[in-house]
């Protein structure tokens, strides 16, 4: 893939790279990424020119596009062209323009609800949704098949305790607040609403589960009991990216997400069809003062809402981000830069030379996109060569921690090997959870104060 050979034999590597979702790699994710760059972008370098590979990333609600490519792929900040470029008027480009008349494709509507006067904000929830669900049945249409783009309603979370708690909304409180709402109004039994599938689309869901359920979410209400759709969709921030399906006509938003950017991309899976223009119900707590002043400026806030798009913030070479992958990051070009002994063990140690060809290489790149962490980096660079060399491991280790004899490294979920954790690194083996997990021991033993002394 990158121009190495199994004779070792160089050819060219990859001259084009093509990144999607760019303004997903930021934060915590993004500085990793940037961090494990390094290694990628120095094995694109193509031996004959001394050039690296293009990059052409597809982003949308971005701020500070060119501060976050150059950290993440050291481009330089004068290398960066953003395309398509404004035309001279405003809402127009090369590939696009902004359709002015909302009758020939009508957009989505945002709706706010801030119920100050209920007991709380699950209250708020049950009367909301269910009022959605039923409402669908009761509206005059033509065609039965003209209620399908409201008949899924999609609710998004915040958070996993969130929507947890929201799951037993669905299978109890709402289920009974709709019975009283039929009793209320009179509702005929041939007009009454039931929830008869749920799904829930999170991180918590079986990767083999997902692509049935957005099958089961293709499926359109045609007014028929031969099959049912999705009544309810549960879902986090998973649905941002990759959810296109057209039919989805209506949202709920169970509070305020905490940027504007995973509020316009988590709101933007519905209304993509002019046939069902977008519905986005937006039910603020009204315990959270953000919430509150959000909706005070509601129609403020959506009229402009693409200028308060956040800027992203990318740290490649934080102090946090080298404790846990600048070992990784050595690594992995001492097995490509060295000769065939240290692609194949990590012993005996990489040769002084390779040693400061890679610190070279590093620090480079550390003083291209952040130099106040130069100095901490190269002594870092130092220590972990010095542990190398002081500790002999004789494998590189395993992703899955199976059947190692002093490793060089160990996957970063695995414990409760103390002498294996104080000689070896620990090392990510995943890039959907960067964020550090604590680690709990049970004590045994308490001494008391004759022990102590």
């Amino acid at each position: 893939m990158f121009g190495f050979r199994k004779n070792g034999e160089r050819v060219s590597p990859p001259d084009l790279i093509i990144q999607d979702e760019l303004h997903l790699i930021s934060g915590p994710l993004g500085s990793m990424v940037g961090h494990y760059e390094t290694l990628i972008t120095t094995l694109c370098i193509n031996p004959n020119t001394g050039k690296g590979p293009k990059v052409i990333a597809s982003t949308a609600t971005i701020s500070r596009a060119k501060e976050q490519a150059h950290a993440l792929y050291n481009c330089g900040i004068e290398n960066i062209f953003q395309f398509p470029p404004q035309c001279i008027d405003a809402g127009e480009s090369f590939f696009a323009y902004v359709e002015n008349d909302s009758t020939k494709k009508p957009g989505r509507v945002y709706v706010g609800i801030h119920a100050s006067g209920l007991p709380s904000h699950a209250t708020a929830q049950v009367r909301v949704i269910s009022a959605l669900l039923q409402s669908v049945k009761m509206v005059s249409v033509k065609d039965e098949k003209e209620r399908d783009a409201y008949w899924t309603i999609v609710n998004y979370f915040n958070s996993l305790r969130e929507l947890g708690h929201a799951a037993t909304l669905v299978s109890a409180d709402i289920p009974e607040y709709m019975r009283a709402m039929w009793n209320r109004k009179n509702i005929a039994k041939e007009n009454r609403r039931f929830i008869n599938k749920l799904i829930e689309l999170t991180s918590r869901a079986d990767s083999s589960e997902i692509p049935k359920y957005l099958q089961e979410l293709e499926l359109k209400y045609l007014g028929s009991n031969d099959y049912k759709p999705v009544d309810i969709c549960l879902a986090t921030n998973m649905i941002s990216v990759g959810l296109d399906i057209s039919r989805l006509g209506i949202m709920t938003v169970i509070g305020q997400p905490k940027t504007t950017s995973e509020y316009i991309q988590a709101t933007s899976r519905v209304g993509r069809s002019s046939e069902g223009p977008g519905l986005v119900f937006v039910i603020y707590n009204t315990s959270k003062p953000r919430d509150r002043s959000l909706y005070e400026q509601f129609y403020t806030y959506h009229s402009k809402i693409y200028s308060y798009v956040e800027p992203t913030t990318v740290t490649p070479f934080a102090t946090p981000v080298r404790e846990r992958a600048l070992h990784a990051l050595i690594v992995g070009l001492v097995r490509y830069l060295g000769n065939e002994d240290n692609l194949k063990s990590p012993s005996p140690v990489p040769s002084d030379d390779l040693q400061k060809m890679i610190s070279e290489i590093i620090l480079e790149r550390v003083k291209n996109i952040d130099s106040t962490e130069l100095d901490n980096t190269k002594n870092l660079i130092y220590k972990r060569f010095q542990e190398w060399i002081n500790y002999s491991p004789v494998v590189y280790g395993n992703p899955m921690g199976q059947n190692m004899n002093m490793p060089l490294m160990y996957p970063s979920s695995l414990v409760g090997n103390q002498d294996l954790q104080k000689k070896a690194w620990a090392t990510p083996t995943s890039m959907r959870n960067v964020d550090v997990e604590c680690e709990a021991r049970v004590i045994d033993f308490y001494p008391d104060e004759e022990d102590k002394n």
